[in-house]
């Protein structure tokens, strides 16, 4: 976790980053982001769920990876780049 309370999504393995993907991905993922950011900073439950988005897609490009699909792992891995880019600065590890 970063001194923030965000998880490094880049060090956790596929399983983990499903089961982070699975408690952001609701309609209401305010657990899991009063759990992340007790402090409750500007626009954390957004992040929150961004980061569920990282999560999702740094999966599945670790998945494309082992599968090599190495060009769809690159898109994926873009799209975490944008994703991580995006994130203020106490979301990110």
């Amino acid at each position: 976790m970063s001194e923030y309370g965000s998880p490094n999504l880049d060090g956790c393995f596929p399983e983990e980053l499903w089961e982070f993907w699975q408690a952001v991905n609701s309609v209401r993922p305010i657990r899991k982001a009063r759990e992340l950011f007790p402090n409750r900073p500007k626009g954390y439950v957004r992040v929150t769920k961004d980061l569920g988005n990282y999560a999702a897609n740094k999966a599945t490009a670790m998945k494309c990876r082992l599968d090599g699909q190495i060009q769809s792992a690159i898109m994926y891995e873009d799209i975490c780049e944008q994703i991580y880019n995006k994130l203020p600065r106490y979301a990110k590890w």
